[in-house]
């Protein structure tokens, strides 16, 4: 194997651990969100959160792991790279979105149950960690359905790259 082809080897499989870490951050995020608000306006102590902390990198490391493995994968069986790439970009906003703004809207809509969900710390950690494991199978869906749309054969006949030109030496000259 050439230096070049282990290079760009090396590349793709170091910007597919970076997009998992991204992911991973994506998934942890609104938990550190949540802790830095709690501690610092006095509401809870700083120990308190590290169970929300604790789930959500559980799930944000699985996922972390899918999307480093699909990548790589995806990434040296197609000819499309770029449109695994925005696939996966577009994974990571829709992932991004659904696990802050989920959240917020089902606590916000649970808030008169918030003193029933109060004295129960596994319903509490049960619901974060289904809304979280919600967000992460939309993104998910939203990669695959990119990727198939970028990737369809409809569409590419409609772009013009349906069938590869056949070279100009392979043309008949007339009589």
């Amino acid at each position: 194997m050439s230096t070049r082809v282990r290079a760009r080897r090396t590349i793709r499989e170091g910007a597919a651990a970076l997009y998992g870490l991204a992911a991973l951050g994506v998934v942890v995020a609104p938990a550190l969100i949540l802790d830095s608000t709690a501690t610092g306006g006095g509401v809870a102590p700083s120990w308190q959160a590290w169970d929300l902390l604790a789930v959500s990198a559980v799930l944000g490391l699985g996922y972390g792991v899918v999307c480093y493995r699909r990548l790589r994968r995806q990434s040296t069986m197609t000819r499309s790279r770029p449109n695994v790439w925005i696939g996966a970009a577009h994974a990571l906003v829709a992932l991004a979105l659904l696990s802050s703004v989920l959240l917020a809207v089902v606590l916000h809509q649970l808030g008169d149950m918030q003193a029933p969900l109060a004295g129960q710390e596994w319903t509490l950690l049960a619901l974060w960690g289904g809304v979280q494991l919600l967000a992460i199978a939309v993104a998910e869906a939203v990669e695959r359905g990119v990727f198939r749309w970028l990737t369809s054969p409809e569409r590419r006949a409609a772009a013009g790259h349906g069938e590869r030109p056949v070279p100009a030496r392979h043309y008949r000259r007339g009589p």
